[in-house]
């Protein structure tokens, strides 16, 4: 009996917890993160909120690859950036 009343206390707290009865896939979770582009919550990502993403990651990369802070990119400060985070950027080998 005692047994009984655990297994249900249990399968109780497990369904009130939609964390742990819940497992996403990594497509899943891969979707959840681009629907945060919704920035207006009309429950689709248009062009525009897509493209400021776009626009906001290669402003971060090419402060990344401008060294000196000019601007500009020349090629010892792009080939600097290459080595050291092609790995990160581009996956060679798959």
């Amino acid at each position: 009996m005692l047994k009984r009343f655990f297994y249900t206390l249990l399968l109780c707290v497990l369904a009130a917890t939609p964390a742990l009865a819940e497992v996403k896939s990594n497509t899943d979770k891969i979707a959840d993160a681009f629907m945060q582009l919704d920035l207006d919550e009309s429950e689709s990502v248009s062009y525009a909120e897509y493209q400021q993403m776009v626009n906001q990651r290669a402003r971060k990369r090419f402060r990344k690859m401008d060294a000196n802070h000019d601007g500009q990119i020349n090629d010892v400060e792009y080939r600097k950036f290459w080595r050291a985070n092609k790995a990160h950027w581009y996956r060679l080998k798959r």
